[in-house]
């Protein structure tokens, strides 16, 4: 799943391909399910005429903002990718959704080989109302994210930290690869609950995911599955990764072999020396 890293690098490469200030004039549909609050035709009546005048993200929410107050917001999902291409690009129609077609003959297409994405509409910053953006929580790179926030955020949970820092009504954005890089830089162990940890290391948590989650931007996102940020660009940060995906492998600091457990059903991977476990 494109996780905060990868939504801001898609939304930078868009930028810097100057999708901006074009002139919608059409919308190419090839599976409406991705639509959640329009219907095909009320979808092109609400783009068609209009210009993409920025991109923003709130959490891995896309938000298009669009000529006349109105706004797009987009959701990945699993396998959602959003390319910028010319119209003599020939489209991939196994999982191409739709195609918002600009007057320099560009679209944007969205492609969804999971059909999970989602595509909402609204006009006047309505969105910040809708109940998907209400319920998500400040990212770890907004300057409010400190270590006191996520004490008082997670203190009372009793989950594991991981599915605790997984939780977007906690903190947004940070996915499943981050937060177990987060945790091995912490040196904290992935079960560990909130209870037993001290202000120092909701400190250092918020320090860690600022630190990680930057680097991996500077690096255009995380490419361990099919992740690319254009159709011929994947991320780079899988190489930096130092426990996520290495099951089996030395430890980079102790040479402990690293171990992988599930965490809420989610695959986590960790040293048990670096990362020891305090309470049950």
């Amino acid at each position: 799943m494109p996780e905060l890293p990868e939504v801001q690098t898609i939304i930078n490469n868009l930028l810097k391909q100057k999708i901006a200030n074009n002139k919608i004039i059409g919308v190419e549909f090839y599976k409406t399910k991705v639509l959640k609050n329009s219907t095909p035709k009320e979808f092109v009546s609400f783009l068609k005429g209009e210009k993409i005048l920025d991109i923003e993200r709130i959490g891995k929410y896309i938000i298009f903002k669009l000529s006349n107050k109105k706004q797009m917001v987009v959701h990945l999902r699993m396998e959602g990718k959003l390319f910028y291409e010319s119209n003599l690009t020939k489209p991939d129609l196994r999982f191409l959704m739709l195609s918002i077609i600009f007057d320099n003959k560009h679209r944007l297409s969205y492609y969804d080989m999971r059909m999970f994405g989602t595509f909402h509409i609204y006009k006047d910053d309505k969105y910040l109302d809708s109940k998907e953006i209400k319920k998500v929580a400040i990212d770890p790179l907004n300057k409010l994210c400190t270590g006191k926030y996520l004490e008082n955020k997670s203190k009372k949970i009793n989950r594991a930290i991981k599915t605790v820092l997984l939780d977007q009504t906690v903190v947004s954005g940070i996915g499943n690869i981050y937060v177990d890089e987060i945790l091995f830089r912490c040196k904290i162990h992935p079960l560990t609950k909130p209870k037993y940890l001290k202000s120092q290391q909701y400190d250092l948590i918020a320090k860690n995911a600022k630190l990680v989650l930057k680097d991996a931007i500077k690096h255009k996102g995380t490419t361990v599955a099919s992740y690319k940020f254009d159709p011929n660009h994947t991320g780079g940060y899988q190489s930096r990764l130092l426990v996520h995906t290495k099951a089996g492998k030395p430890c980079p600091v102790c040479k402990t072999i690293i171990k992988k457990i599930k965490v809420n059903g989610r695959g986590t991977y960790f040293c048990s020396k670096c990362q020891k476990q305090v309470g049950k």
